[in-house]
């Protein structure tokens, strides 16, 4: 019985992007079935002849990899259907084949996942770290393992081996169910329904520390009191205080973006485009430029240094909380609302999609408590 597996991209599918998916294109006694294998590939990078991309970017091989482990798994398919003194049929093979584990490699796909994914440095670097996390518990780990035992049995192993509160639990479980649903979208055959479909995430409230305007304002006259290096990360510090511009922000601040009153950025984390308008303290800090605009405006170095820095500024001005510097953006937040200006307003500034995001940050002090209940002895 004559058999034929090759892979090759179906240009009749044609994403906005320009890519295409990929199929197991499956020969049996002259009978041709295509089979997706749940990634898309630029198709001017595809080798017909060698039936691989001819790209060397490390995505190229992991896909390359994954179509050639599929091509051999077909074929271990069919050699076992004639081992067995059987004639191959699509019956027989398509029964084999979605039952097998190997094109069900949960980590393979998540690798590609995540190289594909246009994600954030930061992102991309949590998202490799809970696959690190999850191979401790179990490697290797195919989708068909994957069900609400497997969820709840991981649950558990994060409660108590490694001793995680919920809401990590939950950041954990949130990531590999987006890893679960973009197979699934790309495979409605994989599960019948998701297996996080009973799963409950849990979070618990959380303190976020943050600086009170008062201690603000007195970092904010400290300027110039400390070593060069101390003072200018308090400097880019102070900065994110009075826009809620993340550290990666400030990193990639260019004078470029500042324009006019406004400084409009194209955040890094979650690539929205905001613009904030600039407090006259925020514009006392910009040094002055004379150089092109491509240039950053500030001289930042890693986020590990700037916390070591920042800790001797904030002993400086006799604060004992700890502050780090993500602290910069719950203050702003925390001042902000505060101050009365509106949520929404807040929330277009942070750059946040979903007003629950912003509403963290919405602990009332109680002298603004005061205030407000004086409103009604008027």
């Amino acid at each position: 019985m004559a058999y034929r597996i090759v892979a090759h991209p179906r240009k009749d599918h044609v994403k906005k992007d320009g890519t295409t998916p990929v199929y197991l294109w499956v020969t049996i006694d002259r009978k041709t079935r295509k089979y997706s294998l749940g990634h898309y590939i630029d198709p001017k990078k595809w080798d017909k002849n060698k039936e691989k991309l001819a790209g060397t970017k490390p995505i190229d091989f992991a896909i390359n990899d994954f179509i050639r482990d599929s091509i051999n798994n077909a074929e271990r398919i069919i050699l076992n259907i004639q081992r067995k003194g059987l004639t191959p049929n699509f019956e027989l093979f398509e029964r084999a084949y979605k039952n097998n584990t190997d094109l069900e490699d949960f980590y393979q796909f998540a690798h590609v996942y995540i190289e594909t994914g246009n994600f954030s440095p930061g992102y991309t670097r949590l998202l490799k770290g809970e696959l690190s996390k999850l191979k401790k518990f179990k490697d290797p780990l195919r989708f068909s393992d994957i069900d609400h035992s497997f969820i709840m049995e991981y649950e558990h192993y994060m409660y108590t081996t490694l001793k995680n509160k919920a809401n990590t639990v939950t950041k954990t479980m949130k990531k590999i169910k987006a890893i679960v649903n973009e197979a699934m979208r790309r495979d409605e055959a994989l599960y019948t329904k998701s297996p996080f479909a009973k799963y409950r995430m849990k979070t618990e409230p959380t303190f976020r520390e943050r600086l009170y305007k008062e201690e603000l304002d007195h970092l904010f006259t400290l300027r110039g009191t400390f070593s060069n290096h101390i003072n200018n990360v308090l400097e880019y510090f102070l900065f994110s205080c009075y826009t809620g511009l993340r550290f990666t922000d400030i990193t990639k601040l260019r004078y470029s973006n500042i324009q006019g009153e406004w400084v409009k950025v194209k955040m890094e984390k979650t690539k929205d485009n905001v613009s904030i308008p600039l407090l006259k303290r925020a514009k006392e800090l910009i040094p002055k430029n004379d150089s092109p605009l491509d240039r950053h405006i500030f001289p930042t170095i890693s986020n590990q240094k700037t916390n070591k820095y920042l800790k001797t500024a904030i002993e400086g001005a006799g604060i004992t909380r700890k502050i780090t510097y993500h602290c910069s953006r719950h203050t702003f937040a925390t001042i902000a609302l505060n101050l009365g200006i509106p949520k929404d307003v807040v929330q277009k500034i942070l750059g946040h999609s979903q007003i629950r995001t912003t509403d963290i940050y919405a602990k009332m002090e109680d002298k603004t408590i005061e205030r407000e209940m004086r409103k009604m002895e008027v």
